[in-house]
């Protein structure tokens, strides 16, 4: 009997601490139902600044930089000028070196600028087009300057680019009477945009779209995952109701049920970029999250100890990196050294197998005097020059190393003749270069073409047969073998 009350008791003391955990249970998930929709708001507001305010630092630095080259009086200048050089080489390169600066320095796929006067269409890297009214993928153009703005952004394809989606900021260039000279921009990949908001759509758990209202209207028609028109969107969030869209600064709530779902949009209108930023999120989204707690307490544990793996690896590859780079570089002229340029030699040749090739040694001439009139480190000035030069002559047409003390060597992807011409080009820089009054560089260089039946050696030794000629004639001069 008494092993029957002590059963009783104890299936009482479980029944109730079952049916208390059930009722706090049922207390807890029915309390939290009435709170999810005003959680969910105000998750989607938090969200909805958080991701306004990264969104529009991302974009407003290109506008900011579209700006600053819209204004520089060298653009102003060279677009004024550019209907009397459209042939002259030289005056077009400073606009290519211009624009390659800026596409360098931030990273950016395109930086273009566009001649209002002749509708030459130059990229950083040359000569585009000439636009046209009647090239459907120009109407972009024609739009932006007969809307009257400052800029705008837009989603279009990129012709520089294998016709990419990508987003253009396009800024008016005027000149300082109110003119117009031509339109200056930028270019970045819809994708490298696309990994921001990607990011914020895992960390918050919701959706992002943009609708452009701003940009002038393009030949670029569809959609992508980011910016999509208000039409599309309402077909992928599935709802029934007209968006409510107004350029007012307070954002705009929209709940709506979809599949079954209960689901809230959030609308925020950005006057600097034109845009509508849309948040979407269900009330699904924050359950999981509630259920999921636990482990992902655990999860994130060993998300930390996975970063804190791959950080030190990284920061072991990159010290290793750096290492090797030491090690393979001249410290003075940045130049691959002696060593890592005999490592390269031979892939190097592979790789342009069916390219004419030419070989290049010269050294200073006098450097030992130098050394001895103005000192070590005006002598060492004197190399790090002249390996700077050197690397703008040859550009990408082939590879340098400093070979020792005073000596360069090199190839060329190109024949003798126009190996000879690039190392003229190359001496009469150094001669502009103005190191000390009474002082110019001069250099004495042999060349020969590359016979790859011949050991690395021997090519070395034919070279430098060369450059023994130019010495030997009297120095500053190239000699051909």
């Amino acid at each position: 009997m008494k092993k029957h009350i002590l059963l009783l008791s104890n299936l009482i003391i479980i029944i109730s601490i079952v049916i208390g955990f059930i009722g706090i249970v049922y207390r807890d998930t029915t309390a939290y139902q009435d709170l999810a929709e005003k959680h969910l708001e105000n998750i989607l507001s938090l969200s909805n600044k958080d991701i306004s305010s990264h969104v529009e630092d991302a974009m407003t630095k290109p506008v900011m930089v579209s700006k600053t080259m819209a204004n520089d009086e060298f653009l102003k200048k060279w677009l004024s000028q550019e209907p009397q050089n459209v042939g002259n080489d030289t005056y077009l390169k400073q606009l290519y070196n211009y624009l390659n600066a800026y596409r360098n320095k931030y990273g950016y796929t395109t930086v273009f600028c566009i001649s209002a006067e002749t509708g030459n269409y130059y990229y950083q890297d040359g000569f585009n087009k000439i636009i046209s009214k009647t090239d459907e993928h120009d109407i972009w153009y024609y739009n932006f300057i007969k809307s009257g703005n400052e800029y705008d952004l837009e989603v279009d394809t990129n012709e520089t680019k294998e016709d990419y989606i990508t987003v253009f900021v396009n800024f008016r260039v005027e000149g300082n009477d109110g003119t117009l000279l031509g339109v200056i921009g930028v270019g970045l990949q819809v994708d490298s945009l696309g990994d921001t908001i990607y990011s914020y759509e895992r960390d918050y758990g919701l959706s992002v779209h943009i609708i452009n209202v701003m940009g002038a209207e393009t030949s670029f028609k569809g959609d992508t995952d980011i910016f999509i028109s208000e039409e599309e969107l309402q077909k992928r969030v599935g709802i029934k109701e007209r968006l409510q869209l107004n350029q007012s600064e307070t954002p705009i709530m929209q709940w709506y049920t979809s599949e079954g779902k209960r689901k809230c949009l959030i609308t925020q209108y950005d006057k600097i970029l034109g845009w509508y930023l849309v948040l979407e999120m269900d009330t699904s989204s924050i359950s999981q999250v509630f259920q999921e707690r636990v482990k992902s307490n655990v999860f994130f544990m060993l998300v930390a100890l996975a970063a804190c793996i791959v950080v030190s690896t990284s920061v072991f590859i990159n010290c290793n990196l750096r290492i090797v780079k030491i090690e393979n570089t001249d410290e003075l002229t940045g130049l691959p050294n002696r060593k890592q340029f005999s490592k390269r030699y031979l892939s190097f040749l592979r790789k342009n197998r069916k390219t004419k090739k030419t070989l290049f040694m010269f050294d200073i001439d006098h450097f030992k005097d130098i050394n001895d009139t103005y000192g070590h480190i005006f002598g060492n000035s004197v190399i790090a020059m002249v390996g700077e030069d050197l690397q703008h002559a040859i550009g990408e047409n082939g590879i340098a190393a400093r070979w020792g003390g005073d000596e360069f060597f090199g190839v060329l992807l190109v024949g003798v003749d126009e190996a000879k011409q690039i190392m003229e080009q190359f001496m009469e820089s150094l001669i502009s270069e103005e190191k000390n009054e009474s002082y110019h560089v001069t250099i004495s260089v042999g060349i020969s073409a590359v016979d790859e039946d011949l050991s690395m050696e021997q090519m070395v030794k034919r070279v430098d047969e060369a450059l023994y000629h130019s010495k030997k004639n009297g120095r500053n001069q190239i000699s051909i073998l």
